[in-house]
């Protein structure tokens, strides 16, 4: 895998720090991210992993500014995107692609109607839409038809083609792999990679395979918290967290088919959130779990490098 650290400025591109965030009405609040520190740099592709549930949709929306922040901040460029004028030059530079593909798209226009739209009379690239399209697994044939006519996993596609002929300064995709095959996953990465050059990508997915082929670093997110982030190769080799260690074992291969993934059911329910279901639960993870750092690892568990020891 190449990286482009060498290309990177020193300041992140957008910093999210010690954000707390969640869902407000007029009668209550519901907490769901809690002190979550994230950032990606200039040229950098990072990944966002865990279960369906664990707040990483949430995040996106916060990085958004459409929910409510109880705490903390986050930063475009080093400058608040709280603050009226950097949201809306922020708001201008970042993408979202969300997985609700038919949502996204006016189903009553072509979609070279809607990508000609993106540049408001400006020119439309076609050699970069046809590039997009090779990547992905798309016919140019598809440019003349309604979003209705096309099926999910292609509506996906187009959206991620897109975004790309945008070229923001920040791609965030949630769920990319959603009603994809292999081979339009692949392209999919690698049309990521080439748009990595000048624009910073967070993949958010629950699908982690992809997110490790792709990305040059990656958080792990658990019941809204983050419990571990580094280097893709660093997680690999050694995970700091046993949910991290979960996660993996718990991937369909061939390898382990045969392998039987024991549920566990603690009724220690403290500190930490995988306290429930870890075998590596003892008192001391009833109590609040600081992150620590492990050089450019970062973890959440009290009992490494204990557990990884056994």
């Amino acid at each position: 895998m190449q990286s482009n650290h060498d290309s990177r400025d020193i300041r992140p591109k957008l910093e999210i720090r010690d954000l707390s965030c969640g869902y407000r009405n007029r009668d209550n609040y519901r907490e769901i991210l809690r002190n979550v520190d994230f950032h990606v740099n200039k040229g950098e592709m990072v990944g966002v992993i865990g279960e369906i549930g664990s707040g990483k949709t949430t995040m996106i929306r916060a990085i958004e500014g459409k929910i409510y922040r109880s705490s903390g901040d986050i930063l475009y460029d080093g400058e608040s995107i709280f603050s009226g004028k950097n949201f809306f030059k922020f708001r201008k530079r970042r993408v979202v692609v969300r997985q609700d593909s038919l949502n996204a798209l006016r189903p009553r226009y072509s979609v070279e109607f809607q990508m000609r739209k993106l540049f408001r009379g400006g020119k439309l690239d076609m050699e970069d839409v046809e590039r997009s399209f090779r990547y992905l697994g798309l016919s140019m044939d598809i440019m003349e038809k309604l979003p209705v006519q096309l099926s999910d996993g292609t509506r996906h596609r187009v959206l991620i083609a897109m975004a790309s002929i945008v070229k923001p300064d920040i791609l965030i995709v949630d769920e990319p792999t959603a009603g994809l095959d292999t081979l339009g996953i692949k392209g999919m990465l690698r049309l990521f990679r080439e748009m990595s050059s000048s624009t910073s990508i967070i993949i958010v997915s629950s699908d982690i395979i992809p997110v490790f082929q792709a990305c040059d670093r990656i958080y792990v997110m658990r019941n809204g918290q983050i419990l571990e982030d580094g280097k893709w190769h660093d997680l690999l080799e050694k995970p700091h967290h046993p949910y991290l260690k979960d996660l993996m074992n718990s991937v369909p291969s061939v390898k382990n088919r045969d392998r039987e993934c024991r549920e566990v059911n603690n009724e220690n329910t403290g500190g930490c959130v995988y306290s429930g279901k870890c075998r590596y639960v003892n008192e001391k993870c009833s109590h609040e779990i600081p992150y620590m750092t492990d050089g450019d690892h970062g973890y959440r568990c009290i009992n490494y490098p204990e557990w990884y020891s056994d």
